[in-house]
């Protein structure tokens, strides 16, 4: 139950409930931006990493190859 404070300076009217859920699932939307954006950044340098792994593999299949022919 809400304490006699709250019952003192909050309107319980379906206005009331309605602002306070509003706050409530806009504190969530914006902790959700926030993963959302660090699962982002986490993604694109994990592909970063795979790129750059792709092209020593590369590289080193290349040098493998030249020192077989000699």
């Amino acid at each position: 139950m809400t304490d006699t404070i709250t019952k003192k300076f909050t309107n319980n009217t379906l206005e009331e409930e309605l602002r306070t859920m509003l706050v409530e699932k806009n504190n969530e939307c914006n902790n959700l931006r926030g993963r959302i954006e660090m699962l982002e950044k986490s993604v694109a340098e994990e592909q970063e990493q795979k790129y750059r792994a792709l092209i020593k593999a590369a590289d080193l299949q290349s040098e493998l190859n030249k020192l077989k022919l000699k």
